[in-house]
């Protein structure tokens, strides 16, 4: 399934013959208001980027964030009204979407707006980003299915690390990254874009605790398929992608004895009763133990989420459809509680931090985020560009070796100075 870019809030022509071209085109459609003309301006940028590719986007009547979020002050009543008197004079394509089907509203340009692209000689060049922040801070819940974004104050740890963030994006920016032939329309070159650092928000007294839970990178080639990702190129040179062993149960190693998993066999081969668990299944179990309460809710989130990957998806993989399969008829000789205990009885060293609630897995979470953030620093300081997805590293052919040689042993790293506060155990 092709993968659907969001509005990107940050972009802004830096021309000023660009804009006063814009300006002339919005006004021959309607557009009037000076701040409409700023978010008319930002739906030209979005799909001069994306080529012929839809853009997703909402139209509902809700502010836009604060100036981390949305540093240009776009409101939704600009976007409506761009949205309108470009499909109106025929320069878009516009899908409404539904409240109902959870589903938002997708825009791509008409042959008309891409002419007109040309014509105006639009180039990446004439397009700046503005950022307004390199870290995000989320609530747990979601709205119509959407993240909501809090607003904050920066604290030392947040300062730093948007510098560091800012330094990985200028470097990915400089570079050429590719998908051939996406979609089968044309090659797609990811450019301008920002990559941000997520953070979750739960309770805490502690300042520089705010941005201890999730953390996680998304680019826009995070929801690409396996076989696409593999077929990215950087600068012109093929990728490979490299995964953490066990990532986030490494991760939990790291942090609480200070290495890695210490034997030479799978972290997540074990067994019941003499039958062999299935990795997935080991490793989701593990997994949803970082985040539940109990034996009992890793089972209930564990088959959910199979089913809901299965069944409850347009157009399910094959490979989920086969795991579902797989784990229900497991379950009905191997008790998942059983699955369960037999995680904790392998990993002894770090069995007390499981079951602790939504909350610590996030916090957990974080940890290997914080690791996977590290060795994206020491690339970042050699000029060697990667791509992340979660746990996994997409870097030029010629690093593999290096990558390979780093991105399992190195270390966790405190950078916030709360060692003595953390959540314990």
């Amino acid at each position: 399934m092709t993968h659907i870019p969001k509005l990107d809030l940050f972009l802004e022509v830096n021309r000023q013959q660009i804009k006063d071209l814009s300006h002339k085109l919005g006004k021959e459609i309607g557009i009037l208001d000076k701040r409409q003309m700023r978010g008319f301006r930002l739906l030209l940028c979005n799909m001069y980027i994306q080529g012929q590719r839809q853009i997703m986007l909402s139209r509902r009547k809700l502010s836009l964030g604060g100036d981390k979020y949305n540093p240009l002050d776009i409101g939704y009543k600009a976007i409506n009204a761009s949205l309108d008197a470009l499909h109106k004079n025929d320069y878009i394509i516009q899908k409404i979407g539904s409240h109902n089907e959870h589903t938002m509203t997708t825009i791509k340009p008409t042959d008309k707006l891409i002419q007109w692209f040309k014509d105006a000689e639009w180039s990446d060049d004439r397009i700046d980003t503005r950022v307004g922040s390199y870290v995000t801070l989320q609530e747990t819940r979601k709205q119509n299915n959407n993240s909501v974004y809090v607003d904050f104050e920066d604290t030392k740890y947040s300062k730093w690390l948007g510098e560091r963030i800012k330094q990985y994006n200028q470097l990915l920016n400089n570079c050429k990254i590719v998908l051939p032939n996406d979609d089968e329309l044309e090659d797609r070159v990811f450019s301008k874009f920002t990559i941000q650092r997520n953070f979750i928000k739960h309770k805490s007294i502690y300042d520089n605790a705010k941005f201890t839970f999730g953390g996680r990178m998304s680019g826009p080639w995070v929801n690409l398929s396996l076989e696409d990702r593999s077929k990215i190129t950087i600068n012109g040179e093929q990728t490979v992608e490299l995964e953490r062993n066990a990532s986030i149960l490494n991760a939990m190693y790291q942090v609480v004895t200070g290495a890695p998993y210490p034997h030479d066999d799978d972290p997540y081969h074990i067994t019941v009763d003499g039958r062999v668990v299935p990795r997935h299944i080991a490793e989701s179990f593990s997994s949803f133990m970082q985040g539940s309460k109990s034996p009992k809710g890793v089972a209930h989130s564990v088959i959910n989420h199979y089913k809901r990957k299965a069944t409850e998806t347009k157009n399910p993989k094959e490979n989920d459809i086969q795991k579902y399969e797989e784990y229900v008829e497991f379950k009905k000789d191997i008790k998942p509680t059983d699955i369960a205990n037999a995680i904790l009885e392998k990993h002894p060293k770090v069995a007390s931090y499981y079951n602790k609630g939504r909350a610590y897995g996030d916090f957990i979470g974080c940890w290997e985020s914080d690791i996977v953030f590290e060795v994206v620093m020491e690339l970042t300081k050699q000029g060697i560009p990667c791509l992340t997805i979660n746990g996994s590293f997409i870097v030029p052919l010629q690093y593999k070796d290096l990558v390979d040689s780093i991105k399992d042993t190195t270390p966790y790293v405190d950078r916030r100075d709360i060692s003595e506060v953390l959540p314990s155990v």
